[in-house]
């Protein structure tokens, strides 16, 4: 009857909402490894659902995992690989991305295009059509570069914002495309004017505990957190 199928939708949601609710590392395992290398990257999965990572593009149109527009006082879009490799403190090997085989799970590619001219933009997403999978999320700040190329993408895709003026054109959004996933910064969770919809929502960067378990049981999609090894065991 109605009822009882009305109580085990409840009881079941109940049991298993807990699992619904995903684990970002954020750019890996950065308290353990450096973060946004393929070694960081592969080591979190141990722990969450999907690791957030930052792409950027290099002078020669390679692909490489840094969150920085720059080292030291040259841009990332201004240096070749074989640039790069002289003044990165770690290998470059474990931050250049040539293939999705080198990364063993689900990925949110956070795509970085803050000091890049449009034409640069569209290269650096073009490439990286060869490289989502239909489980990954590719998300930027640049949500024009997003609606431009969601269409193409295989996979899932979001807008990215940390301003609470912001979450009116999010809604707007929301309202015309029932894809689109919204990774929020965690304060604006708790503002009166939050209207997205929680199960396309992502909130970053979250190490507390506390608030961890908080926004656990809110119903959200997923939490991104630098610390997924610890955080881990509050799904439990």
């Amino acid at each position: 009857n109605i009822s009882q199928a009305s109580y085990l939708i409840v009881l079941n949601s109940n049991l298993y909402g807990g699992i619904l609710r995903k684990i970002f590392g954020h750019r890996g395992l950065p308290r353990i490894y450096s973060e946004n290398t393929l070694s960081s990257i592969n080591k979190a999965f141990e722990y969450c659902d999907f690791v957030e990572t930052d792409v950027r593009i290099t002078k020669d149109n390679q692909l490489i995992l840094f969150h920085d527009p720059n080292i030291g006082d040259d841009l990332i879009k201004d240096l070749t690989l074989s640039e790069l490799d002289l003044v990165l403190d770690d290998s470059l090997e474990d931050r250049v991305l040539t293939s999705r085989d080198q990364i063993n799970g689900k990925v949110n590619f956070e795509i970085k295009t803050d000091t890049l001219e449009d034409a640069e933009v569209d290269i650096l997403f073009q490439k990286m059509l060869s490289i989502l999978n239909e489980q990954d999320i590719v998300s930027s700040f640049n949500w024009k570069a997003i609606q431009s190329f969601k269409d193409l993408f295989n996979c899932h895709y979001g807008v990215i914002f940390d301003k609470e003026e912001e979450l009116f054109e999010a809604r707007s959004l929301s309202l015309h495309d029932e894809n689109l996933f919204f990774m929020t910064h965690h304060n604006l969770i708790d503002s009166r004017n939050f209207d997205l919809p929680k199960n396309k929502t992502v909130l970053w960067t979250v190490n507390d505990e506390i608030d961890f378990q908080r926004y656990m049981e809110m119903g959200i999609y997923g939490i991104v957190t630098d610390i997924p090894d610890t955080m881990q065991l509050y799904r439990k």
